[in-house]
């Protein structure tokens, strides 16, 4: 029995009760032995289908809470998402910010659990849905523009690179060109009628040139037509392993001859500041963090500064301890800086003699951009097949997402590698 009928039920129970006291009240006679069994007995009926319609509820506003793409305003921790104006001039580009959303619009239709689910029982959540669904070839089903670019905004939400602070710049193209500074333009006082004393050149031209990042997933059909909160394990999960990918390609991409971004770490002029030649560091302080930021600080870039680095890193961090064991005092340029973790940064990194080191990356973060083109294509197929099977045989619905997109830095001095932490 469906929420609806539930309540027709419930109605029509409690009309029932309400002709049991009107007949009499209209004899002017209390209730009857029986008329009290049969009241109480409606009663307790009432009670019961009252209690699941409230379960419903709560349970409807829980999913509402997971599928919520995007809030509508800045979060406290200022990850949360903004909508922004799309209107630029001719020829420019906009860069969005971690908190400006790249979807022009809320999504708040049905999510791509319900997109799936209507395609594999053909029960639609919206007329809608189903006339996007009609439109697409037979057998294989393009996602709608509006949900794959909530899917971008979700998956935004979960790139560490992206919440300690890089821009997104929309490709509308598989290239794009941008300036950027290599080096502090300098200024000096000038006599009366001498000449002006300029900088050599300062600022290059580097291309945004887009890679293709994919995922892809085997879901049953029994699972589409049983589960429940198939939007939190579908968009979610798909969205988070291409956020941990775009991590790993910010951070340490190997470069187009291997179909990645270059990242951070690989980037020419990055500043890397290695903790121990011979066999690495242990952290025992923040010295080397102060130290990471008031380089980057002497670089004249003011921050606001973010740091990544992994979960044994976070841990070490935070079991430092005075001489009377209390918790190490974060220094004031440490404490203000923003902190994230990402198992994209390993923790097997060679360093020496040593091969249990890892890195910690220290920036002004806002000076990585990530070129991204604009849709996310995501497909789903009831007919495909590989070497292991195909879709049809073995009654599942395969899922592939991918999107295209590059790392540049605007400047790479605004980031400090610290390299062989132990």
């Amino acid at each position: 029995m469906n929420i609806s009928e539930l309540r027709a039920k419930k109605e029509t129970l409690m009309n029932t009760m309400r002709n049991i006291l009107d007949s009499a009240t209209s004899n002017n006679r209390s209730l009857t032995t029986a008329e009290e069994r049969d009241f109480d007995g409606l009663k307790v009926k009432v009670a019961d289908i009252g209690a699941t319609l409230d379960r419903a509820s709560q349970l409807g506003e829980m999913r509402a809470e997971i599928e919520r793409p995007i809030v509508s305003g800045p979060a406290p921790n200022g990850n949360g998402m903004n909508y922004v104006s799309r209107n630029i001039g001719p020829g420019e580009v906009r860069a969005y910010k971690p908190n400006e959303a790249i979807a022009e619009a809320p999504y708040v239709g049905p999510g791509i659990g319900a997109y799936v689910r209507g395609i594999v029982t053909g029960k639609w959540a919206t007329p809608e849905l189903r006339a996007l669904a009609e439109t697409s070839t037979p057998g294989s089903y393009l996602v709608p523009t509006p949900l794959a670019n909530w899917l971008i905004d979700v998956m935004r939400n979960q790139t560490q690179v992206v919440r300690a602070g890089a821009l997104t710049v929309p490709m509308e193209t598989q290239t794009l060109k941008i300036a950027r500074q290599l080096a502090d333009v300098t200024a000096a006082w000038k006599a009366e009628n001498a000449a002006i004393s300029f900088s050599d050149a300062n600022f290059e031209t580097v291309t945004f040139t887009a890679q293709t990042l994919a995922a892809g997933s085997k879901i049953s059909v029994e699972m589409i037509e049983d589960a429940i909160l198939l939007d939190q394990v579908i968009g979610n999960s798909i969205g988070k392993s291409l956020a941990l990918a775009l991590d790993y390609a910010a951070l340490y991409g190997a470069g187009y001859s291997s179909n990645q971004p270059l990242g951070i770490r690989n980037q020419s002029n990055v500043v890397v500041t290695d903790l121990g030649s011979a066999a690495g560091y242990t952290l025992t302080d923040f010295s080397k963090f102060s130290g990471a930021v008031s380089t980057l600080m002497g670089n004249n870039f003011p921050g606001p500064f973010a740091a990544i680095y992994s979960a044994r890193t976070a841990g070490e961090l935070d079991n430092l301890q005075d001489s009377l064991r209390q918790p190490l005092h974060q220094p004031d340029l440490v404490a203000a800086m923003h902190k994230y973790v990402s198992n994209q940064v390993p923790n097997n990194l060679t360093h020496g003699s040593a091969n249990t080191a890892s890195d910690a990356f220290v920036g002004q973060f806002d000076h990585c951009m990530i070129g991204m083109r604009t849709s996310m294509v995501m497909e789903i197929s009831r007919t495909a097949a590989d070497s292991t099977g195909s879709a049809f045989t073995n009654a599942q619905v395969w899922i592939r997402a991918y999107l295209r997109a590059d790392v540049q830095l605007a400047h790479p001095r605004a980031f400090n590698v610290l390299s062989g932490i132990l």
